[in-house]
């Protein structure tokens, strides 16, 4: 649990007013004191997340944000951050106390998480002591309620996936919670998400293609191709790793071909020449794309190439941080490799980590990171909100296939799944 990358866990979202017990409930939750506590309205500022285990849910991110009803200096900024928490969130747990009524806030910030079709886990903090012969009962799935609040306020029900009632300063009720959490179905979550769905049986050789330049972490791989190689062998493949300039040294040693050839995208045009025709071919960044995201919009939206001219905006936006190399794939090498195919004169833009334009609009492409460091929830978002404002999105692995004339190849191996959608080429 604790190797699990944290793009790859289930991403709950705590919301409601300052001091309805956020904090309180989660530090309950995971035994332990994550999150501030205060009498003091307004104690959690920017959002706060520890990584836990939640069955039958699994390795999960819980994070605490601040008070929707936040009235300090910097409380618009607050629950800012608390909105964009939303648009990554696969559940939602909404805090209120039972002395006080529901708000036009709560109620606002409840069909807001509705509509973005999170589900919702209802939590009642009970401030008060009740007699709990009188006051609780079980719903028909034996969760502890209580129907006095409840009952008052119908419209709560009608919103939320799950309403539970405790004390969240005692840890009484605690299992029961996370039995209510681990029942939900998060969105954007469907099943067991895999790399190589489909591609991998047992005793299949996999040749993975990893360079070693400037840009590689000293010491380690990356992660998606640490996660291929762990996905091969929980598949009972055989993962074989080599640099490109040994790719003909490994094909020759083997017996028989290998099923399919993985290169980082950067090196797609010299594996492309080193690799026979007859071995399927793609690149990491293409089994993120299907993975995390949606690959025929991504295929799709690299035909926008052939239409951009002069002066066309484009934006390159990485979901990760870190520092630039000078071989820097976004800001550098793809940039290189458009110039190359006579795009001389674009307006290139540049994002990273958490940062996404809600307006895209303007935009005549978007180049996307593999996201190996989002969760699906957010890739998901951010392809569509392309392509509601009517703006092509692709990813690296798609782009630089594309670049190097490799596209069709590179996507061979998903074309089946592809024309089951409607996908044309």
């Amino acid at each position: 649990m604790e190797q699990t990358p944290k793009a790859n866990r289930v991403h709950i979202g705590f919301f409601g007013r300052c001091n309805a017990g956020k904090s309180t409930l989660i530090n309950m939750l995971t035994d332990q004191p994550v999150s501030l506590v205060s009498e003091v309205a307004g104690t959690t500022t920017d959002p706060v997340s520890k990584s836990m285990e939640i069955l039958p849910l699994g390795p999960v991110v819980i994070t605490d944000t601040a008070g929707i009803d936040d009235t300090s200096e910097l409380g618009a900024l607050r629950i800012e951050k608390s909105e964009e928490i939303i648009k990554k969130i696969n559940l939602a747990v909404y805090v209120l106390r039972n002395d006080e009524a529901p708000t036009a806030d709560d109620m606002m910030w409840l069909n807001k998480l509705k509509q973005n079709n999170v589900p919702i886990a209802l939590f009642i903090n009970e401030i008060n002591t009740f007699d709990s012969k009188s006051t609780h009962d079980n719903d028909s799935n034996g969760n502890d309620t209580n129907p006095n609040y409840v009952d008052a306020y119908p419209d709560l029900s009608a919103i939320a996936t799950v309403v539970g009632s405790t004390d969240f300063t005692s840890n009484r009720d605690r299992l029961t919670l996370l039995d209510l959490l681990g029942g939900l179905t998060p969105l954007d979550v469907e099943g067991e998400q895999s790399l190589l769905q489909g591609l991998v049986d047992p005793g299949d050789t996999i040749i993975l293609v990893c360079p070693i330049d400037s840009a590689a972490p000293k010491g380690r791989l990356i992660l998606p191709q640490v996660q291929t190689i762990r996905e091969i062998l929980d598949n009972k493949g055989l993962a074989l790793v080599c640099q490109t300039e040994e790719l003909p040294t490994m094909l020759n040693k083997l017996s028989q071909k290998p099923k399919l050839v993985i290169t980082d995208s950067q090196a797609f045009e010299a594996v492309n020449a080193l690799t026979p025709a007859d071995i399927p071919l793609t690149s990491f960044s293409i089994l993120m794309a299907r993975f995390k995201g949606k690959l025929q919009d991504l295929v799709t939206g690299v035909k926008a190439l052939n239409n951009l001219k002069p002066g066309a905006r484009v934006l390159i936006s990485e979901g990760c941080t870190h520092r630039r190399q000078c071989d820097d794939i976004g800001t550098v090498k793809i940039p290189m490799w458009l110039k190359k195919k006579g795009h001389t004169d674009l307006q290139l833009e540049f994002t990273s980590g958490g940062a996404f334009p809600k307006d895209v609009s303007g935009y005549d492409l978007i180049i996307h990171c593999g996201a190996c460091m989002l969760t699906r929830r957010e890739v998901l978002r951010r392809i569509d909100c392309a392509v509601v404002q009517g703006t092509p999105i692709v990813n690296y692995g798609v782009l630089i296939a594309s670049l190097h004339g490799i596209l069709e190849r590179a996507i061979s191996p998903f074309m089946d799944e592809l024309d089951r959608k409607g996908f044309e080429c």
